[in-house]
Order: structure tokens, then C-alpha cells, then sequence
């Protein structure tokens, strides 16, 4: 991606995560399409944070992406103490409608796997009306079990000879991160790990509104709309809260007694390195 300068990280419990921006992000994404160069796209959240600390191939996954959004208020508040002032927060279900305009505007082709049956056919009807230009060649609901050898190859062959060159994944987290990470590589597209958009373009869910955003509240909303689902996965926030302040520990301690051999950091510097 050097078009559009060097990839700048901090990094948050191990795993770095990008200093970024929806738009920046959108022209990397578009970059690495139009390159034809199979890459994957993640948003990190404070649980998948923690799960990249205990699970080594989520850890996997996030290294070898090609980006790794801040997703969540509470992560680019950590990129600012971090020292990285222009950190964003750069969701899923915000960047994705930002990246369909796009798709739309350069004739972009697009391809959604994931989300169930009945999700898919309220979202292509949205998708229709919202970006009626847009070139949708890909729509597709595996099982949610675990797919046999057979049907998935059969699923990377179809999703091949659509032609699609921007895969939205929804398979949820951890399972979409390490989709893509074990077979971006057979895929003849860039593959966006986004979730929960699915449900919010198919207009089942409601995203709060940009002030709720701001104040790091979007998870108490998602709550309140999946609560059996999200109850436990809450659970980590203070987990990861924990694990972060342990970690600018380890740096102050480093620092004050004279343990890194590395420079002290300048405006634009890691705290964590």
C-alpha cells in the first residue's frame, strides 16, 4: 500500500492495531483491489483484543491482515494515550455503507457471505434501493456448523467466478477473523470482516447514533438489542481494561528504571514499544 504512504500502528495488548481513519481505510481497501491482491480486513474490538492474547490463531489473523481497524471508542481513546492524536475509531457497520458508495462509484463489484437467510434477503432489498448502481454479484448463508472440505471449496469457487472484488464477511467474531485468515489466500478478492453490519443493513438492528459513539457507549446499546448474545462477551471489557493498564505499567516501570533500550517517545510515538 505504498500509494498511500507506509501502514502506522500501535500496539494494543500484542497485537497491532492501525492508526486510521473510515476514509483512509476505504482507500486502502480500494487500493488492494485494485492491485487484485488477495487481503483481508479486520475490526478489533476490546474482546478480540483479549481473545488474540489466548487463542493462537486469532492471534494469526490479526498479524497477517492487511488492516486492523480500531473498532470502538475505548480502542482509539488507548491509540491517544498511546500518543497517536488522530487515532478514529473505525467500525464495521460504519465503514460498510462508506465502502458500498464507493464500490458503487467506481463499479466496484461486491459479495456478502454470511448472516442468515432471511437477513440476506432484507439486506439485498435495502442494497438495492440505497445504492441502485451498485454491482452486487455475490450473495451467499453457509451453515452455521462447520463446513465439510467439499463445501468449502465449493463456496471459494462460486465466490471466484462471481468476480467479486470486495467480499463483506459476517460470520461473527472469532469465527469470520479466522475464515478469512485460513483462506483469503485461495480468494481473488479483498475480504472485510464486518460482523454485525449484515443486521444493520437488513434494518433488523438499529447502530446508535454518533454521540452515543463518542461517549464509548455502542456496546451497552447492542446489549439492550442482543442481550443473551452479548452478556458474556461484555464480560471482557473490564478484562481488557485490566490487561491494558498492565501493560503502560510494564512501559512506565521499563522507563523509569532504565529497562528499554529504546528512545523515549516523540509526538507521534508507541507507548508500548
Amino acid at each position: 500500500m505504498d500509494a498511500l504512504g507506509p501502514r502506522r500502528t500501535g500496539t494494543i495488548l500484542k497485537t497491532p492495531v492501525d492508526i486510521t481513519s473510515h476514509e483512509l481505510t476505504c482507500a486502502r481497501v480500494f487500493e488492494l483491489a485494485r492491485r487484485k491482491k488477495p487481503a483481508y480486513i479486520c475490526y478489533a474490538t476490546a474482546h478480540m483484543l483479549v481473545e488474540a492474547t489466548r487463542r493462537f490463531e486469532v492471534k494469526d489473523a490479526y498479524k497477517c491482515a492487511s488492516i486492523v481497524n480500531p473498532d470502538g471508542t475505548p480502542i482509539a481513546w488507548c491509540l491517544r494515550l498511546m500518543r497517536y492524536r488522530n487515532a478514529c475509531r473505525v467500525n464495521g457497520p460504519t465503514s460498510t455503507p462508506i465502502l458500498l458508495r464507493e464500490a458503487e462509484t467506481l463499479g466496484t463489484p461486491v459479495g456478502f457471505y454470511g448472516g442468515r437467510p432471511d437477513t440476506l434477503v432484507k439486506m439485498e432489498r435495502n442494497l438495492i434501493a440505497e445504492y441502485p448502481a451498485l454491482k452486487l454479484v455475490y450473495v451467499h448463508s453457509p451453515p452455521f456448523r462447520e463446513l465439510s472440505k467439499a463445501e468449502l471449496a465449493q463456496d471459494i469457487a462460486e465466490i471466484n467466478a462471481s468476480g467479486a472484488q470486495l467480499l463483506f464477511v459476517g460470520l461473527g467474531s472469532p469465527k469470520q477473523e479466522i475464515w478469512m485468515y485460513r483462506n483469503y489466500a485461495s480468494l481473488n478478492c479483498v475480504c472485510l470482516g464486518v460482523g454485525a453490519a449484515f443486521e444493520i443493513l437488513s434494518g433488523e438492528k438499529v447502530f446508535p447514533p454518533e454521540w452515543v459513539q463518542r461517549l464509548g457507549l455502542t456496546w451497552l446499546v447492542r446489549l439492550c438489542q442482543e442481550p443473551r448474545r452479548l452478556a458474556s462477551r461484555n464480560l471482557y471489557s473490564p478484562v481488557f481494561a485490566v490487561m491494558w493498564l498492565a501493560q503502560v505499567g510494564s512501559h512506565v516501570g521499563r522507563s523509569m528504571f532504565g529497562l528499554s533500550s529504546r528512545k523515549r517517545p516523540t509526538a507521534e510515538g508507541r507507548l508500548s514499544e
